[in-house]
């Protein structure tokens, strides 16, 4: 039984070279028969430009020339073929010498009157087609580099479907990860600042007509952080009405906040060289102005003991515009010549309780409530205990000017991150933004009978004390403004 079985294995391996010695006597292909054993028992001529057939017949394929994890991969594939008896694929490197060659082979069970006899495999030098294979793939690292070097990524959006894909580069932008992404661009706008969301929006509706996608936008990360973004693409409708929007997003916040940094910086350049302005005009007030003030107000006094009362109306009116030019005369002179801060240890909650009191008459004429608020028991600060008064002082006052009698001044104060916060409401008319970005400029004011330097003077001293001094407000909803103070432990 067993010779009839070799007999029948060598009646099929001629049959095998008869019918493909001619077919493949030249050519890409050629062609290897195999016993169960791995054994080359016939390979075909075209094999020849490769290497001799005395180098393949009668050897495995273990002991042909290639790399280790090739002969690996062979291994698994033999077994899989004589296992399932089905056909396997794959590709592996010929190393001779001079040069490497890569050969796909298909491995096919050959069976003979029921019986499994031999393997055939198949061969072809794809040699050019996995060097090309390589060189995209290698350009899709590269790629794939550049853009994480360049903080950007790839996206597609099927306008259709509403489906949105993206680059692993744009999962990294954005902090997350397909398994947390429903990759929707409605999941998309969810992560954009709701701010923004309206821009988005009408730069992809504008791209449908236009082609062309350009915008810069922030997002809020999967870790809750913002960032800025800019994105680029372009709109293109294949055949059938199918409508793609597709480019690439970077993430610009580095530049931005270098943009932001810069204007900030500018700006403090320029207000620098206004209070440099101001102080030397100051000094000059000092001398030219204060000493006639002296002499006016010591005559409307003067005159004022010795007036008819019905005069005494006008004389009154002259007192008090001179004492409003004497205050000017002295806040000018305080930005002149600031006085230097004594630091001492102080509590806020007990500072700014003392100026609400002091400030509670003031409220009263003006029909307005004063509502304190301390959210901690002791926030300690190191500071001028007298210029911080006058810095709360200055901005309540404010504040209760700013509304109409029933108003509620709320001041809140709290400590969170090292900052010592104290944050003061009114429920005035608000400001609108052109005026809200002017304040703190020296002689621009809202009021009727303000000079603007209360608020250029207090920035100055939060600004002495390594603070801050933060003003939102809104036509309709009134004026905050907060003070943050570097909040130190209690010695």
């Amino acid at each position: 039984m067993e010779d009839s079985r070799f007999a029948s294995l060598g009646g099929r391996v001629r049959a095998v070279g008869e019918a493909l010695g001619g077919a493949f006597r030249e050519g890409p292909d050629w062609v290897s028969y195999h016993a169960l054993n791995a054994e080359c028992l016939y390979v075909t001529p075209s094999v020849r430009p490769w290497m001799s057939e005395e180098d393949l017949v009668g050897r495995s394929f273990a002991s042909w020339p290639m790399r280790d994890k090739d002969r690996t991969a062979w291994a698994n594939v033999w077994l899989q073929v004589l296992g399932g008896r089905a056909a396997a694929r794959l590709v592996w490197r010929h190393d001779r010498a001079g040069a490497a060659r890569w050969v796909e082979s298909v491995l096919l069970p050959d069976e003979w009157r029921g019986e499994m006899v031999g393997v055939m495999v198949w061969h072809r030098d794809v040699t050019d087609r996995h060097e090309r294979e390589s060189a995209l793939e290698a350009s899709i690292q590269r790629l794939q580099l550049a853009y994480g070097l360049a903080r950007s990524g790839y996206w597609e959006l099927d306008v259709a479907t509403r489906r949105l894909t993206w680059s692993q580069e744009v999962y990294d932008i954005w902090e997350t990860d397909p398994e947390h992404f429903a990759a929707t661009y409605d999941a998309f706008l969810e992560t954009v600042v709701p701010e923004d969301r309206p821009l988005v929006e009408q730069a992809v509706s504008r791209a449908m007509h236009t082609h062309t996608y350009e915008l810069e936008y922030r997002i809020r990360t999967g870790r809750g952080q913002i960032r800025f973004v800019r994105s680029v693409g372009r709109y293109h409708e294949y055949a059938g009405g199918r409508g793609i929007l597709f480019g690439s997003v970077q993430d610009v916040t580095a530049q931005k906040e270098s943009e932001l940094a810069l204007a900030a910086s500018r700006e403090l350049l320029a207000r620098s060289d206004k209070l440099a302005a101001v102080g030397q005009l100051a000094a000059g007030i000092a001398h030219e102005i204060r000493n006639p003030l002296t002499a006016l107000r010591g005559f409307i006094d003067l005159m004022y003991q010795r007036a008819r009362s019905n005069n005494r109306r006008y004389l009154e009116i002259m007192r008090g515009e001179v004492s409003r030019m004497e205050a000017i005369v002295s806040e000018l002179l305080r930005l002149a010549r600031p006085d230097r801060p004594h630091f001492q240890q102080l509590d806020l909650v007990d500072l700014v309780q003392e100026v609400v009191a002091f400030m509670s008459a003031q409220a009263l004429l003006h029909g307005v409530e004063i509502q304190y608020e301390p959210r901690a028991a002791s926030v300690m600060v190191e500071g001028d205990p007298n210029q911080l008064k006058q810095v709360f002082i200055n901005l309540m006052r404010n504040g209760i000017e700013a509304m109409q009698p029933g108003g509620l001044l709320r001041v809140l104060l709290w400590e969170d991150g090292g900052w010592a916060h104290v944050q003061i409401s009114d429920q005035g008319t608000g400001m609108p933004p052109e005026a809200l970005a002017r304040i703190g400029e020296p002689f621009f004011t809202t009021k009727e009978q303000g000079t603007g330097l209360g608020v250029m003077v207090s920035k100055r001293m939060v600004a002495d004390h390594g603070g801050d001094l933060l003003i939102e407000s809104e036509v309709g909803r009134g004026t905050t403004v907060t003070v943050l103070l570097p909040a130190t432990k209690d010695s």
